[in-house]
């Protein structure tokens, strides 16, 4: 699922307060580079088959092409800020101020913990532009700019990214490369795709677009056409009375047994049992128990 944020015409970033549901939600992803402030409360932050325990003074960092869903303890709801911002902001600029948002998921650590300078200075810098966007005094446009800027600065000495110029080049020349091969995967994960297809619109041979998935994503194309694939299906299972196997063949799968045992290994339970355990606990939400 991917959501859409507009921003101001001459102010790309977009700060919003955000309580997670209890519930496991789908997983979701955006266009605009993604910075959350656990303020207050307790839960779980999950990024693809990352898990992280959240604590408030926590930052999470997310990029443009992760799948990632926050939930809160049912006893202590988790309470954030939300920095949503377009990376062509950044890139116009100081390119290397956006390297650690063009990570390779596998390999990236997105929770700063709360109690490091870190966290503390980019949690500070989060809450004085959420005022300044939210009073709007004279000059705010500028201070939450400028803010935007300095987060991505301790963002980069935290990740320690010393990255020589030439190589910053190529990193977001994949990058950007790419990207067309996304849009086009979301937009028919539901039709049958091949590997060619996505080769066809990188113009790029299918062992070089393969080489660049597991190089830029951590993961190939199979498994990223999969995971869309099941992020829809859990979607659909939660949100429609539709019955398993229509479930199956909507979000691309050819036939049963191959949709039954990747939503098995990805979801770690049965289709069935996922959608029972979501009715029950939509229950339990509603009445407060």
């Amino acid at each position: 699922m991917e959501f859409r944020y507009e921003f101001e015409k001459d102010l790309p970033v977009l700060i919003q307060e955000w309580t997670p549901s209890t519930m496991v939600e789908t997983f979701h992803w955006h266009t605009p580079l993604e910075i959350g402030y656990c303020q207050s409360g307790k839960g779980w932050f999950y990024f693809g088959d990352k898990t992280f325990r959240v604590m408030p003074g926590d930052i999470y960092v997310v990029n443009n092409m992760e799948r990632h869903i926050a939930q809160s303890d049912a006893d202590d709801p988790s309470r954030y800020l939300f920095l949503y911002f377009d990376p062509e902001f950044i890139e116009q600029g100081e390119k290397e101020l956006l390297l650690p948002f063009v990570y390779n998921p596998g390999q990236f650590r997105n929770q700063i913990s709360s109690g490091t300078p870190t966290a503390k200075a980019i949690g500070a810098l989060v809450m004085s532009m959420e005022e300044e966007c939210r009073e709007r005094r004279t000059g705010y446009k500028s201070m939450i700019r400028g803010g935007l800027l300095q987060i991505c600065a301790l963002l980069l000495r935290h990740y320690g990214l010393d990255t020589p110029r030439d190589e910053i080049n190529r990193i977001f020349n994949q990058y950007h490369m790419l990207q067309p091969a996304l849009s086009l995967m979301k937009e028919r994960f539901r039709e049958p795709i091949a590997l060619e297809d996505v080769a066809r619109v990188l113009l790029l041979s299918p062992s070089r677009t393969r080489h660049l998935f597991k190089e830029i994503l951590g993961e190939g194309f199979k498994a990223y056409l999969t995971q869309l694939r099941i992020n829809e299906a859990k979607r659909l299972l939660i949100t429609t009375a539709l019955p398993v196997t229509e479930i199956c063949l909507q979000c691309g799968f050819q036939s049963f047994t191959p949709f039954y045992r990747a939503f098995r290994q990805i979801v770690g339970q049965s289709p069935q049992d996922y959608r029972e355990r979501a009715s029950v606990l939509a229950v339990l939400a509603g009445t407060g128990e």
